[in-house]
């Protein structure tokens, strides 16, 4: 058993809690300006944006779960973990507009770019 497994483990999986927790702050901020506004725009993706979304978010889940079945000395949490980074992850790719626009969609264009 390697005794760092569950550390790396404690730490990978805060960091993606903390990062939603940002993700929400930061959503909560954007529809509270939204209210104040009085205009709200409404984004329609393309298929070819939408089929990124769902190749990355499938990516991240499937090593997310890769990483937390190979791990060792978390025997009796797997599940929950898998469950709290299903949640995070799904809450950042499909309900967090700040996320989809000013993280992920502007990485895309990067990518595509270079």
């Amino acid at each position: 058993m390697t005794s760092t497994d569950p550390i790396m483990m404690f730490v990978v999986q805060t960091v993606i809690v903390l990062f939603t927790i940002l993700l929400a702050y930061r959503d909560f901020a954007i529809r509270k300006k939204e209210q104040t506004a009085g205009m709200v725009a409404e984004v329609i993706r393309s298929d070819k944006s939408m089929g990124s979304l769902y190749t990355v978010y499938g990516a991240a889940i499937a090593s997310c779960l890769l990483l937390i079945d190979k791990s060792t000395g978390i025997e009796g949490h797997k599940v929950a973990l898998i469950i709290i980074d299903f949640i995070c992850f799904t809450y950042a790719f499909f309900f967090s507009s700040w996320f989809r626009n000013a993280v992920f969609f502007t990485l895309i264009q990067r990518v595509r770019k270079d």
